[in-house]
């Protein structure tokens, strides 16, 4: 482990400052945010095909199936037809081999990237991603604190041993803050704010759950190493699961056909 002699909170502040370089190119511009969001998507693939148990060709697709939902549409568009195969195919893939969990977690995998290509395609969507992540880390960053301060009962044992119902009503309570905050970008008013932040926060503690519940099935602690504090790609960015699609559903679909 990296800086093994440190707090989790320290190693959880680095892995923050990890993250600018990611954060400040989303913001730049929407094709550096679109390559980053696939060389991300390389690196989630990796860690998904290192925890599943196949045949390394099965893997090599699998993890193909994931990679292709993540390339931007100006490198190719293969359409939402494509898109929905690959996602089947990936699902397919890990249903051959009896493993129900992985199967439905490659299936929610590729489409959180589809989504979010989806999403960068969009004029603002590359600012409209970060205003997400901003509501997901205030979720993930006050549900840490607020379990490790107040603690009490437990919010899946069975999944997540460390996760306390204390820490997802801070977590919910926090993002909901967040996009109240920034609700004038989205023109939302301030019930639909409170209702958006709040299905955020539980989408993406499902998220979470739903990657804790992966790792604890084929008994690994971190999906990787590569950020300090976070684990790997899948731990850091587990909360985006569900809450990508969610978030386009919401913005594109449901707001849109109300405007």
């Amino acid at each position: 482990m990296l800086f093994p002699n440190i707090s989790g909170t320290a190693r959880r502040c680095i892995g923050v400052l990890v993250l600018l370089p990611i954060i400040a190119a989303v913001f730049f511009d929407a094709r550096i945010a679109s390559i980053v969001i696939a060389l991300i998507a390389i690196g989630m693939a990796y860690e998904f095909g290192k925890m599943v148990t196949m045949p390394m060709l099965a893997k090599l697709t699998l993890c193909l199936c994931i990679i292709l939902q993540a390339l931007p549409i100006w490198v190719i568009d293969l359409g939402s037809w494509w898109h929905a195969g690959l996602a089947c195919l990936a699902f397919g893939i890990t249903l051959t081999y009896h493993q129900l969990l992985e199967s439905v977690f490659a299936l929610v995998l590729a489409l959180c990237l589809y989504f979010t290509v989806l999403l960068l395609s969009e004029p603002s969507g590359h600012w409209q991603l970060l205003m997400l992540a901003a509501v997901i880390a205030a979720c993930d960053s006050a549900a840490y604190f607020v379990g490790r301060f107040i603690g009490g009962a437990k919010l899946a044992p069975a999944i997540s041993p460390n996760k306390t119902i204390s820490g997802s009503v801070g977590g919910i309570i926090a993002a909901m803050a967040v996009m109240l905050a920034i609700a004038p970008l989205f023109e939302l008013g301030f019930v639909m704010a409170l209702l958006l932040g709040f299905g955020l926060a539980v989408l993406s503690q499902i998220g979470d759950l739903l990657e804790s519940a992966l790792k604890r099935r084929v008994d690994v602690k971190d999906s990787g190493s590569i950020l300090p504090g976070h684990g790997g790609l899948l731990d850091r960015f587990d909360g985006y699961l569900l809450t990508v699609p969610g978030f386009y559903i919401f913005l594109f679909v449901i707001q849109g056909a109300a405007i």
